[in-house]
C-alpha cells in the first residue's frame, strides 16, 4: 500500500508543470547618488539590462559587456549594475559606497549603480544563481520577470541571446 501511495505521489509530481519563472526579488536599494529605489518597479526601463556582480574584480567583465553593447550613461537602452555585497557589509556601507563613488565620478553612472546590502543567499536563490565567481546579465521587466539570464563574459553568442530576449 505504501509503495502504491509513493508511486502515485511521484507520478503526480512528475506530471505537474514546473514553474520556472525567475523574478527579481523586491528590494529597497540606494544608488550611489543616495536616491532610494524600490526594485524591480523602479528599474529605469521595461525591460532593463541588469548586470549582477559579487566581487570588485568582476567589474572589467561588466565593462566589456557595456562596451560591446555600446551602452551609454544617459541615453539608449536602460541598464543598471547591481553589486551584491551582502547584509553583513551593511555595517561598513558608507565606506563601501564612498569607495565606489570615488571611482565613479559621473552622476549618471552613479545613478546606474544600485548596491544590494541584503541576504546574498536569498537573492541568489530567487535569481537562480549558484556561482558567485561569475557575473550575470539579466533582462528584467519592471514587474520582476527575468526574460533572460546569461552568465560570464561577453561573447557574440551571448549578445545574440540577449538581443533575442529583448525583442
Amino acid at each position: 500500500m505504501f509503495i502504491k501511495f509513493c508511486a502515485l505521489i511521484l507520478s503526480i509530481a512528475l506530471a505537474a508543470p514546473v514553474c520556472s519563472e525567475t523574478k527579481l526579488p523586491n528590494l529597497a536599494v540606494e544608488d550611489l547618488n543616495g536616491r532610494t529605489l524600490d526594485l524591480p518597479s523602479d528599474l529605469p526601463g521595461n525591460p532593463t539590462i541588469v548586470f549582477i556582480a559579487f566581487k570588485q574584480n568582476q567589474q572589467p567583465l561588466i565593462n566589456a559587456w557595456v562596451e560591446r553593447l555600446d551602452l551609454q550613461a544617459q541615453t539608449g537602452l536602460a541598464w543598471v549594475e547591481l553589486p551584491v555585497i551582502g547584509q553583513g557589509a551593511a555595517l561598513i556601507r558608507s565606506v563601501i559606497d564612498n569607495g565606489m563613488r570615488s571611482g565613479i565620478t559621473s552622476t549618471a553612472m552613479r545613478a546606474r549603480t544600485l548596491t544590494i546590502y541584503s541576504n546574498r543567499r536569498a537573492f541568489n536563490t530567487a535569481m537562480g544563481i549558484s556561482d558567485m565567481s561569475q557575473i550575470y546579465v539579466a533582462l528584467v521587466e519592471q514587474n520582476g520577470t527575468v526574460r533572460a539570464m546569461i552568465s560570464g563574459g561577453v561573447t557574440e553568442e551571448k549578445v545574440d541571446e540577449l538581443r533575442a530576449a529583448y525583442e
